[in-house]
């Protein structure tokens, strides 16, 4: 009998131990200037039908990251804002298979002023705003990398410096 209550103790903490993509939904986040992306055909070709999208599919993930990557990840999430100008931001959630893909993975980015990552686990959070707009009393990209970070930490993510581009040299050309 004790046996039994502690595989199902043990179950139990599993359950509520483990992280599923979608406890990190964008849920009521605002991006002033922004609304949910409508799909365009580019979305559609790709995969993407709704916003939010989730999925575990690989094919699908292959056409939004490099092959090599996309072999690693578990599952993606996405939730994309765009305006009628063009400007985009919102958030990208890779769950991966291992540690070691993840830490493989934010080798090969670099820090960017439109961009943060954060991570939680086997989570890696790249969020992102391409929105311009300096307007006494709106909302800017770091106002909305500000707002999205803040959501993640809460959340339980921590944000990752990643390297630092290097300048190129002309005369290496």
């Amino acid at each position: 009998m004790k046996k039994i209550l502690l595989i199902i103790g043990f179950v139990c903490f599993q359950s509520f131990s483990a992280q599923s993509i979608m406890d990190f939904d964008l849920k009521n986040v605002e991006l002033q200037g922004m609304k949910p992306a409508t799909i365009d055909k580019e979305m559609k070709d790709i995969g993407i039908t709704k916003i939010p999208f989730v999925t575990d599919n690989p094919d699908i993930i292959s056409k939004i990251e490099d092959p090599e990557t996309a072999s690693v990840i578990k599952n993606f999430y996405t939730f994309t804002y765009n305006n009628p100008r063009g400007n985009d931001g919102g958030v990208m959630v890779y769950e991966f298979k291992t540690k070691k893909d993840l830490e493989a993975f934010l080798s090969k980015n670099f820090e960017q002023s439109n961009t943060r990552f954060l991570v939680k686990d086997l989570f890696c959070i790249n969020i992102w705003s391409d929105y311009s707009l300096h307007v006494k009393g709106k909302e800017t990209s770091e106002d909305h990398l500000n707002k999205l970070e803040k959501y993640y930490v809460n959340l339980g993510a921590k944000r990752v410096k990643l390297q630092e581009m290097q300048p190129v040299d002309a005369t290496d050309q």
